[in-house]
């Protein structure tokens, strides 16, 4: 069998197509972006949280809002395994193209709505059963900003939130204020991609 050229330049977790860095498609696209909020890499808290799903699977056809979503490898895994309907959104436009390099990839199709955690009204949220996030609160005043997103997302009825990330401060803070007023789980989680990872799962189940 011939090897792709370009298959040294991907990998695959948990049945997700991940693109390296070194690819050339993914690298024209990021060289003209101008990224705003890091949305240029792979974090590896999209890795917590599917080792999350692979034991804790969401209903199948669920509506999925997935914030901060750069590649969108999380919203993909819901799509890929659970037949979810995803909206993939984010603050930068700049990830974009990154986002359907992925999805062109792994055959499956995400809206798409560039948004600020604020932008997001408490009727837009409304119509999504699970509100998803990866390593988006690594600056103090993004605890802010989630926590009344969050308070948006319960007031609407979204029934689960997830947030993974690798405990960074700002997370706990959220974390805290979260366990406090919603009733929130804050669970370890591990996972690999060719390296160990480790963090958290903030979980609210809002029922």
């Amino acid at each position: 069998m011939v090897k792709s050229a370009l298959s040294s330049h991907y990998r695959e977790y948990y049945g997700v197509t991940t693109l390296l860095a070194s690819h050339p498609a993914l690298r024209r696209a990021n060289r003209h972006a101008q990224f705003q909020l890091h949305g240029n890499k792979v974090w590896a808290a999209s890795y917590l949280m599917m080792a999350y799903l692979q034991d804790n699977p969401l209903e199948h056809n669920s509506k999925v809002l997935e914030v901060g979503c750069g590649a969108g490898l999380a919203g993909i895994y819901c799509a890929k395994h659970f037949n979810a309907e995803v909206t993939a959104s984010d603050g930068d436009p700049a990830v974009l193209p990154a986002l359907e390099l992925h999805t062109d990839a792994n055959k499956v199709a995400l809206n798409w709505q560039p948004a600020l955690f604020s932008e997001l009204t408490e009727t837009e949220l409304g119509q999504y059963d699970t509100l998803m996030a990866c390593d988006i609160c690594f600056w103090d005043d993004m605890a802010e900003d989630l926590a009344e997103l969050i308070d948006r997302a319960i007031a609407a009825g979204v029934a689960r939130i997830i947030i993974a990330d690798p405990m960074r401060p700002p997370f706990l803070a959220l974390a805290e204020y979260c366990i406090e007023r919603h009733f929130a789980e804050l669970l370890p989680i591990r996972a690999e991609s060719g390296r160990r990872h480790k963090g958290a799962i903030l979980l609210i189940e809002n029922n």
